[in-house]
């Protein structure tokens, strides 16, 4: 069975306009494009740092300890990493997390 993405479901239907369920539909919607836009988004950025520096991801695997295959799917944004990981992903590839108040 082919999966489709959520965001191609969700255009299709349509809910009248006062009902709870087009405001269901609406918000999770939302929480979903971003918890998307989030683990793909690190994943754009680490592979694209990977890049920059000329690192092989096998090589980025031996010095990190993490699987080669584990780094393809968190690039590829098909994998939602552990703040552990990703702090030494981040290590490998000279970039630091700052945290701030919004």
């Amino acid at each position: 069975m082919a999966t489709v993405p959520y965001v191609h479901v969700v255009k299709r239907k349509k809910h009248p306009k006062g009902s709870n369920l087009a405001h269901f539909s609406a918000a999770l919607e939302k929480q979903l494009l971003e918890e998307y836009e989030l683990t793909f988004g690190l994943g754009q950025l680490l592979s694209s740092r990977r890049l920059e520096l000329q690192i092989s991801q096998a090589a980025l695997a031996e010095e990190t300890g993490i699987p080669q295959a584990d780094i393809s799917r968190i690039e590829c944004g098909h994998a939602n990493p552990t703040l552990r990981t990703v702090e030494k992903l981040l290590s490998a590839l000279n970039l630091r997390i700052t945290v701030s108040n919004q």
